[in-house]
């Protein structure tokens, strides 16, 4: 319950700074770290407008982020669309079934956005894991 609750406290202070426009500015305590954002965080505004939602990212002062797929747009195009925005991708989420059917292909687009991360959000289950 602890770790929960410092989650959430965390996380407010993150939306916090967030929206004050700097989003390292008023942490405090023993992070010294910089804050990211999983961009699927914003997944309703990527669906209506992706360039203007990485703007926003940008405005709310993140540099490092995390993808979850690239809303339409090719991995290059995608990238080109983050690198004008300054944004830097750390890591990535990919579905199970690319994972276990095209790891080269989860390879080189995590190569393509120079994540140092590559993971998998769900693993379908159905009762007993395939």
């Amino acid at each position: 319950m602890k770790i929960l609750l410092t989650a959430a406290l965390a996380l407010g202070l993150a939306a916090t700074a967030a929206l004050a426009g700097d989003v390292n500015a008023s942490l405090s305590g023993s992070f010294k770290g910089p804050l990211g954002l999983q961009l699927y965080s914003l997944r309703k505004g990527f669906q209506a407008d992706v360039p203007a939602t990485l703007d926003q990212v940008t405005n709310f002062g993140f540099v490092d982020v995390e993808l979850a797929g690239t809303y339409g747009q090719t991995p290059a195009e995608f990238k080109s669309l983050l690198a004008a925005r300054g944004l830097k991708v750390i890591a990535g989420h990919f579905p199970y079934d690319r994972f276990k059917n095209d790891p080269e292909g989860v390879a080189r687009e995590a190569e393509i956005f120079g994540m140092k991360y590559a993971g998998c959000p769900w693993i379908p289950h159905n009762g007993v894991f395939t």
